[in-house]
């Protein structure tokens, strides 16, 4: 579960001189609020051997944000200040949690009560001009989640498309909206956008879910729709994997809104139901242990072969087929050059007690598409003639069922 408040969305970069009046800010208010005037680094920022009852900035922090707050960054930026650098960068997880702990809700209230020397807040507004040139990018991730359901995600893009924040959006069974935060970097490569995340539990960040996109030469202008991959790990702790698309969106305020409700536009649907890929969680001791279909494997072997489909309805004779199922990798071929099969399937079903092929005819053929269910029993013992079942498209489009005659012509 994230944090349901809105972070400032880009990192900011601040002065030396605005950097320092923020952290003499943060540490009054702290010492004024619990009435401390003496206190060890350690205790103040909350890192190291510090005690988790007693006051801290850390702990302040997290309240502020509902999630996780890394209590040595602070520490670690005055060290930067001390150490002479010109500006100090602050990621977006940490500056709404700094500028709301003082009571403001953004950068330029903060400069307007507390840098008073003109210089100095003109060199900061202008470092914050050049900041708002990078523009952000807010798209929206469709994908097949979990419980075979369609699933959104938040996506932004920041940083001239170096860093991204993704949130994964759920609906429980009344209708209530959790989120699951991620935060990665980005690289592109050739015409290809690779993405790697992270995401924090139990005070720790955790490797997350990886990202491939096609951008090809687009600028990121032009990219409104992009369609990839995803992999990474569910809910119920299995490997996954499968297809995304996302879709940009105008502003933040535009994308907000797409989840407001668990509604997907039926286009997304139709492209993104069930591409996806679940891994079983199981580490099998013998091979016929990998899986639920692991101990058919020999009868799946004996499906290869020369095959003659015959098909009828009603007892009539409609159409032929003459195909093969390769050795290697268990394709459905025609053994004729003028017809090419397409998207076929071929897999045993119902403990291998049936043995199911499903496929596309491209070219001048009466059936179009055409699934087909046979009894393995009869197809292994050919004494009598094999028969099955099929149902299917022809060339005019109509649905057709009836039975098909099966012979082995090796």
């Amino acid at each position: 579960m994230e944090n349901s408040n809105v972070l400032i969305s880009e990192q900011l970069t601040l002065t030396k001189y605005c950097f320092n009046k923020l952290i003499a800010a943060i540490i009054n208010t702290f010492k004024n609020k619990h009435g401390i005037e003496i206190i060890n680094d350690s205790q103040l920022f909350g890192f190291g051997n510090y005690e988790i009852t007693k006051p801290n900035l850390k702990s302040e922090f997290e309240k502020i944000t509902k999630s996780y707050i890394n209590g040595k960054y602070l520490y670690n930026k005055i060290r930067e200040l001390k150490q002479g650098r010109p500006v100090i960068k602050l990621n977006r997880e940490y500056k709404y949690a700094f500028f709301n702990y003082l009571g403001y809700d953004s950068i330029e209230s903060f400069l307007e009560n507390e840098v008073l020397d003109e210089m100095e807040l003109e060199k900061q507004l202008s470092l914050i001009q050049t900041a708002h040139s990078n523009e952000e990018y807010y798209y929206c991730a469709y994908y097949y989640g979990e419980d075979q359901k369609m699933t959104k995600g938040k996506l932004i893009i920041y940083n001239n498309w170096s860093n991204i924040e993704i949130r994964f959006v759920y609906f429980d069974e009344k209708d209530l909206k959790s989120e699951h935060v991620f935060y990665g970097v980005i690289k592109m490569s050739e015409d290809f956008m690779f993405i790697h995340t992270k995401y924090i539990v139990n005070n720790t960040k955790r490797e997350g879910a990886s990202f491939i996109f096609f951008t090809g030469k687009s600028t990121p202008s032009e990219r409104n729709y992009l369609i990839g991959t995803y992999s990474g790990f569910d809910k119920y702790n299995c490997a996954i994997a499968g297809k995304m698309i996302l879709k940009k969106f105008e502003d933040k305020k535009a994308m907000e809104s797409e989840f407001s409700t668990r509604y997907v536009h039926p286009l997304f649907t139709q492209e993104l139901r069930r591409e996806r890929i679940i891994v079983e969680s199981n580490v099998p001791s013998i091979s016929s242990k990998i899986s639920n279909k692991s101990p058919y494997a020999s009868l799946f072997s004996n499906l290869s072969g020369n095959y003659l489909f015959t098909f009828y309805s009603d007892k009539e004779e409609l159409y032929s087929l003459q195909l093969s199922i390769d050795s290697h990798n268990y394709n459905i071929l025609s053994n004729d050059p003028n017809l090419i099969i397409a998207n076929d399937n071929v897999k045993l079903i119902n403990r291998a007690q049936n043995i199911y092929l499903d496929f596309e005819v491209l070219g001048v053929s009466y059936i179009q598409k055409v699934s087909i269910y046979i009894k393995m029993y009869n197809l292994m013992n050919p004494q009598n003639e094999v028969f099955g079942v099929f149902s299917g498209v022809d060339v005019n489009n109509n649905p057709i069922n009836g039975n098909v005659k099966i012979e082995n012509k090796e």
